[in-house]
């Protein structure tokens, strides 16, 4: 068997040098005795795709990716050959996973313990900004914690209740739709999807809201209060 780090940095360096040739046929080598590296791929695709091989490019692209799903980098060089490709759907799909990947590694990457109390204190500035009407700067903080805590259903019914008073109702609905549908038991959420509803003129789908969340919360007094709201 040869020596597999000698060639995959002799190919590197031809690749560098832009003899792609050369590259090509030692990456080629490795690959055939070693399949598993994802990076081995990658160079290939870029190759494949420089010379014009645009369908072995997708191959190479997507076997990376098969052998590491979060390779940032392949996906990214897979998007690029979509859009030369005139396939753009699935470009921008390739880019929106990307992103979502580099945010969770982030995350992961922190203390929980930490990231929870970085999430509650972006959380209390935003209900400081949000005691003074100042909507957007509270919006603003509570999605910082939003970003390290995604599944504290309290503070994104929060936000999504700013949304609301800023006129925002098409995101304030999406965003207490979501905190309706963690595990939390967030009451507010379905409080505040409800009167969301009603101000825009849904009456039966407010009424709807409050009723399914009466089911959930039977002993909860505000719930039953809204439900005979819409029976008038």
């Amino acid at each position: 068997m040869d020596n597999i780090p000698s060639m995959i940095e002799e190919a590197k360096f031809f690749f560098h040098s832009q003899k792609y040739a050369k590259a090509e046929e030692l990456f080629k080598k490795v690959v055939a005795q070693r399949k598993e590296f994802a990076d081995i791929h990658n160079f290939l695709g870029l190759i494949a795709h420089e010379e014009g091989r645009y369908s072995e490019a997708v191959k190479c692209f997507t076997q990376a990716l098969k052998i590491n799903p979060r390779y940032t980098e392949a996906m990214l060089n897979l998007s690029i050959l979509y859009n030369d490709l005139g396939q753009h759907d699935n470009a921008k799909k390739l880019v929106s996973q990307s992103r979502k990947d580099a945010q969770a590694k982030k995350r992961a990457a922190m203390d929980p313990f930490i990231r929870s109390k970085l999430a509650n204190k972006h959380a209390d500035v935003a209900d400081w900004y949000k005691g003074v009407g100042l909507f957007k700067e509270a919006v603003d903080e509570y999605k910082r914690a939003l970003y390290l805590e995604e599944g504290y259903a309290d503070i994104r019914t929060r936000m999504g209740v700013c949304l609301r008073e800023m006129g925002d109702t098409k995101g304030a609905i999406e965003e207490l739709k979501k905190a309706v549908s963690t595990r939390d038991k967030c009451v507010d959420a379905h409080i505040q999807l409800g009167i969301t509803k009603y101000a825009l003129g849904k009456r039966q789908e407010a009424r709807k809201v409050w009723q399914d969340a009466s089911k959930k919360f039977p002993s909860n007094t505000i719930i039953k209060m809204y439900c005979k709201l819409t029976e008038k």
